[in-house]
């Protein structure tokens, strides 16, 4: 089955990774990949992608067009995968409003995003590029590569995804991760942070043997830390094991809104160095 995959860039290197990433990433597959980039024709948009021009005469649709076209001729001279195709869109307006009317337009599989620098920038207090797709795009899961990753050549890679155990999972909200592990050849390490030292309820109890088998499909283990806030064991068990990607499942009122939460003052102020697969709730 043909996959389709937006890749938002605005002509950067971290842009030009995530797209390589990407491409390595579904090999296997056929995929399109579209190539969108989001310039506002109304002066500066703080949610737009910003450009560069050449020339002050020049329009910033024309810059996006041209960069588009760019890219594309550069792909021309990729020969990985026969089986993928690329589409460009140039889109005037917000970056969120744009990449979510291609979501629902296209049926967009994955929207993946490259971070500049070391992390992944999701940090919603930031309130960055990076921090709005993730938090406001609805019903499409987006995978966010920091600029300075490198995928490790390990047969012991793992995707870290914590949850708190309270709602069950739609087989739908499982489909991308477990992709991701078998795309990655990832073990996954489901997580989770008992912060009152409680023994599970009986509902966390059954949604946590639900959730083992929905990902039996992959090599799956289970770990608890206690008496420690969601932020800081999900960094801890992190940087204690190396692990390769994170996975956050976004629900209001769940596990990724405490992740960030910096009320609590042992909390560290967190940014992973490392792939995050944002899974987002469908009603």
């Amino acid at each position: 089955m043909e996959k389709k995959i937006l890749v938002p860039t605005n002509f950067t290197k971290h842009s030009w990774s995530a797209l390589i990433f990407a491409m390595k990433l579904f090999k296997k597959f056929p995929c399109t990949f579209y190539l969108i980039n989001v310039y506002s024709s109304r002066g500066s948009l703080s949610e737009a992608m910003s450009i560069h021009k050449e020339d002050d005469e020049e329009t910033n649709a024309s810059v996006s067009e041209k960069g588009l076209a760019r890219i594309m001729q550069g792909l021309s001279f990729r020969k990985e995968n026969q089986k993928h195709r690329f589409e460009q869109i140039s889109f005037d307006g917000s970056l969120v409003e744009g990449i979510q009317e291609q979501v629902n337009k296209l049926g967009i599989d994955m929207i993946i995003v490259g971070s500049p620098g070391d992390t992944a920038g999701i940090n919603t207090a930031e309130n960055n590029k990076i921090s709005k797709i993730t938090e406001k795009v609805k019903e499409c899961p987006v995978l966010v590569i920091p600029e300075k990753y490198e995928t490790a050549i390990d047969p012991n890679l793992e995707i870290v995804f914590p949850t708190n155990l309270r709602k069950p999972f739609k087989p739908s909200e499982l489909e991308h991760l477990i992709e991701l592990a078998q795309n990655t050849e990832c073990s996954i390490r489901v997580l989770y942070i008992n912060t009152e030292g409680k023994a599970l309820s009986t509902d966390q109890e059954k949604n946590k043997e639900d959730l083992l088998k929905q990902l039996a499909k992959v090599n799956t283990s289970y770990h608890m830390l206690t008496k420690t806030s969601p932020t800081t064991g999900v960094h801890l068990f992190i940087e204690s094991r190396e692990s390769d990607f994170l996975a956050l499942y976004q629900r209001k009122q769940g596990f990724f809104g405490k992740i960030f939460n910096k009320a609590a003052i042992e909390d560290i102020d967190f940014d992973p160095k490392l792939p995050v697969l944002i899974l987002k709730e469908i009603r």
